[in-house]
């Protein structure tokens, strides 16, 4: 679920919260006033892990062999053809 920020407009409270993107905090979480919420802009978290990125000349490295492999099979298709 996504991550929202808020600030109350009554206690000048700052929190965040989760909900659903449909839904609206009406209520402060510190001074308990309703309706004094402001939804304030947060920066998004997308959970990128760095583990999973591969450099660029290691995905060119994968890719360079990759092809040689299909090469190879495609000559020795065509010589059984032959």
């Amino acid at each position: 679920m996504p991550r929202y920020a808020y600030r109350c407009n009554s206690c000048n409270a700052e929190f965040l919260t989760v909900h659903g993107a449909d839904e609206r905090l009406e209520t402060c979480t510190e001074c308990m006033t309703s309706g004094a919420l402001t939804k304030l802009l947060t920066k998004p978290s997308y959970g990128i892990k760095k583990k999973s990125i591969k450099k660029v000349g290691k995905i060119t490295e994968d890719f360079i062999e990759e092809s040689k492999r299909a090469l190879e099979k495609q000559r020795k298709e065509l010589d059984i053809q032959r």
